[in-house]
């Protein structure tokens, strides 16, 4: 059975060069006496070739005080990490442990070194996805209160690293997601393999609410024990999306309705004046049948209108509503009807749906206000409005919006409709109401005006 122990300088040296560190011994200037065989794998020197040169020597000037106050004992650490000149010029980052064990009146300096540039090198990987990542990684303590929060809550979020260490995140809420939010954390930290998915809006720095999904879980071993992390990304664009694909659902359920219910009524009045006409063949049958078909063409393109109708937000911008109004009154039979302005800002849309939306109010106002019926367009603080002073709202607005609801002999009840859509599309809001003195007034509140 071979020796346990080491008996010979060999086994001694052979131990040494094996080791992961490197053991070095200096005098009190640091003047190298011994460093051991694993400076060659671990540095690529000779270790004879080290003895009697300065350890400070091949330190990193900016480390150099640094390290001479470490190995001198005047620091309370006993090591420290600095870089280091590799044999092949490359600097490498060490870290030295100094020994403790000797009399501190000694004269001579005992340390090991070893190489941390895979530690460092990991550190920083991880500084970087920290920072870049699209997610704000923060590490809650049982109360709630926060341990570390990422570099990437300033580009995420627009806050400031550092000031929202020691902040209540929880205030940043929005108030009406806040009581779930703090049900979710207490149920994390109650039961330790419960993953909490929390959709909740939350204050941008720029006072703006966007919304946030926050996934969270408590830490079962480790040094984060009994901590909760918890990634929080932005997903105002999908909600966006999902708001969105809400609002063509119901374009699409509005679209077949119309379908099923608007085109029915003059395909029935085209069937029975056909039939009717095989049978007499009276000429004010073949009237009818050709007037519910140019009703069915005109419903028909109405009803494209309202299927298609959307909004690309990268097509939204300022919009002179002056020039726009007038364009759009170039598109209407505006028979002897007057168009007025009051325009002195513009308002944020996209063009071509804000086109579609003042050609359907120009019709609505001459078709139920009157051949001479005066039109005018204006902007508010809030918003626009367009007005006409002719016979107002006789029924009421409650019904005003509904697919197919007309008051007017030849309307398709669909013109005020796909104005709600326009609306609904650039999270604007509508309000039909009396305009003062008569007439009808819709009142158009654009919150990014």
């Amino acid at each position: 059975m071979p020796d346990q122990y080491l008996t010979s300088t060999d086994d001694f040296e052979a131990v040494l060069a094996d080791s992961p560190s490197v053991l070095t011994v200096t005098d009190n200037d640091l003047t190298v006496r011994f460093v051991s065989p694993a400076v060659e794998r671990i540095l690529g020197y000779d270790m004879d070739s080290l003895v009697g040169t300065n350890w400070l020597d091949l330190v990193h000037s900016e480390d150099a005080d640094r390290v001479r106050a470490t190995l001198a004992g005047d620091r309370e650490e006993s090591g420290t990490e600095y870089r280091f000149r590799h044999a092949d010029g490359d600097w490498v980052r060490l870290e030295t442990i100094v020994s403790t064990d000797a009399e501190t009146d000694r004269d001579y300096r005992v340390f090991t070194s070893h190489d941390v540039g895979d530690r460092a090198r990991f550190e920083a990987r991880f500084h970087q996805f920290v920072t870049h990542a699209s997610d704000v990684l923060t590490v809650f303590d049982e109360q709630g209160n926060v341990d570390y929060v990422s570099p990437s809550i300033e580009r995420v979020l627009g806050y400031d690293q550092e000031a929202m260490q020691d902040a209540d995140l929880f205030e940043y809420v929005h108030p009406d997601d806040l009581s779930n939010a703090l049900s979710e954390f207490g149920r994390m930290v109650a039961e330790p393999d419960y993953v909490a998915v929390i959709e909740h809006r939350y204050r941008h720095a720029d006072g703006d609410w966007i919304w946030a999904e926050s996934r969270g879980q408590q830490v079962a071993s480790g040094p984060l024990e009994d901590h909760v992390v918890v990634t929080t990304r932005d997903i105002s664009e999908r909600k966006r999306r999902e708001e969105e694909l809400r609002r063509q659902n119901q374009r699409l359920e509005r679209f077949s309705d119309a379908i099923s219910h608007d085109l029915r009524n003059p395909l029935d009045v085209l069937d029975g004046s056909l039939e009717l006409a095989r049978e007499t063949g009276a000429e004010e049958h073949f009237e009818r049948a050709e007037r519910s078909i140019d009703r069915m063409y005109t419903l028909i393109d109405d009803l494209l209108v309202l299927a298609k109708q959307g909004v690309d937000p990268a097509a939204v911008e300022a919009v002179d509503l002056d020039s726009l109004s007038r364009r759009a009154w170039s598109m209407v039979d505006t028979r002897d009807a007057t168009l007025e302005t009051d325009v002195e800002d513009t308002v944020r849309a996209d063009e071509g749906a804000m086109l579609e939306l003042l050609e359907n109010l120009f019709r609505n106002a001459i078709g139920h206000g009157g051949e001479d019926v005066t039109v005018t367009v204006g902007t508010e603080p809030w918003g626009f409005y367009v007005e006409d002073d002719g016979a107002g709202f006789v029924d009421g607005t409650a019904d005003l919006f509904e697919p197919g609801y007309s008051t007017a002999a030849e309307g398709t009840g669909f013109g005020l409709c796909i104005v709600e859509q326009i609306v609904d599309s650039h999270d604007w809001d509508v309000i039909a109401t009396d305009r003062d003195g008569g007439g009808a007034r819709f009142e158009f509140v654009c919150r990014d005006s």
